[in-house]
């Protein structure tokens, strides 16, 4: 997998040719994070054999914030008078949603998740109750978020970023307050049925807020119970320690709660952003389906435990500035 390095505190995404999924006269209508969301969720459905879904679920903290922030300028410029339309319908939460039903011309269930920390969460805890009513079968999910200059600025006063510059790949050795800010978009097509072939399953999803250490512990043997497992069939906790010393302890708990399991980290790689988890599950999915850790996800201190042998449990623990909590489990299914 090819990573991006920066230096600057920021790491946005590697940008596809959007003329391969996007109508030209549309591209010109559209936000960056538009063209983001809709390019990732198209390659997916065009990875999918023409599977039409019979839901989709978008979870996402900001939306379309520089449509957001223009929509905000032109309202001071021109005195709530003589304003665009096109900046206020591009910044709604769901545009993106709107889009993908419009090209693809599905006409059910969609619904969009603005629960911050929690909104990729939510989508996917959505598309398992509609599984369990029994009339859906197939549920397109993913997650759109974008950063902006002066969004950057505006939560750097706030503390959220780190003071001094850091390379990103140095992030989980920082031991100073703030994070480095990401952005990003994944989808994911859904199926409530086991394929006939080797799978990845995403078996348990769970959302904790505030929680104390206790409530973690309890969280987490409660996944283990309902699904028949103990802690050290737990192969690999996928952590979303970003660096930020503020939050380590939580980190640290948690890791502790796993002593046999390999704990690698991925923020370093994508930045933090509200749905940073959607990240964490593709690459829970591309190392079950390889079965192999690439170096650069260990602490450089860390004991590597998962080399010689196949692995089957990948634990996400994610914590976004220490309000909304979660946890994805997912696993290999032979």
């Amino acid at each position: 997998m090819d990573i991006q390095v920066s230096e600057n505190n920021m790491l946005p995404c590697i940008e596809p040719d959007f003329k391969a999924y996007i109508n030209p006269v549309q591209i010109r209508r559209m936000s960056r994070a538009l063209k983001i969301g809709f390019a990732t969720a198209v390659e997916c459905l065009n990875k999918s054999e023409d599977i039409i879904p019979e839901a989709i679920m978008i979870g996402t903290g900001k939306g379309c914030l520089t449509d957001t922030e223009q929509f905000l300028h032109s309202i001071r410029e021109y005195n709530e008078t003589a304003l665009n339309a096109t900046h206020f319908i591009h910044s709604t939460y769901n545009q993106l949603n709107g889009m993908i039903a419009l090209n693809r011309k599905i006409s059910s269930y969609n619904m969009t998740y603005v629960h911050r920390g929690f909104s990729f969460e939510h989508a996917l805890l959505d598309a398992f109750l509609l599984f369990d009513e029994g009339d859906t079968a197939t549920a397109l999910v993913g997650s759109f978020d974008e950063m902006t200059a002066e969004h950057f600025t505006v939560k750097k006063h706030w503390g959220y970023w780190k003071r001094e510059l850091i390379n990103s790949l140095d992030l989980i050795e920082s031991k100073t307050p703030g994070t480095i800010s990401g952005e990003g978009s994944a989808f994911y097509l859904l199926n409530k049925e086991k394929p006939l072939t080797e799978a990845i399953s995403i078996t348990h999803v769970s959302t904790l807020f505030r929680p104390t250490s206790s409530d973690i512990e309890e969280a987490t043997d409660k996944l283990l119970a309902d699904h028949s497992l103990q802690r050290k069939n737990i192969d690999i906790i996928l952590s979303g320690n970003n660096g930020d010393r503020n939050l380590s302890e939580s980190y640290l708990f948690f890791e502790q709660l796993f002593p046999a399991s390999q704990v690698l980290f991925f923020k370093h790689l994508c930045g933090e952003y509200d749905t940073a988890t959607s990240f964490a599950c593709w690459l829970s999915h591309r190392l079950l389906q390889t079965q192999q850790v690439p170096p650069y996800l260990f602490h450089p201190e860390a004991e590597t435990k998962i080399y010689n042998k196949g692995f089957k449990y990948v634990l996400i623990y994610n914590n976004y500035t220490d309000l909304n909590q979660s946890l994805i489990l997912l696993s290999r299914d032979n």
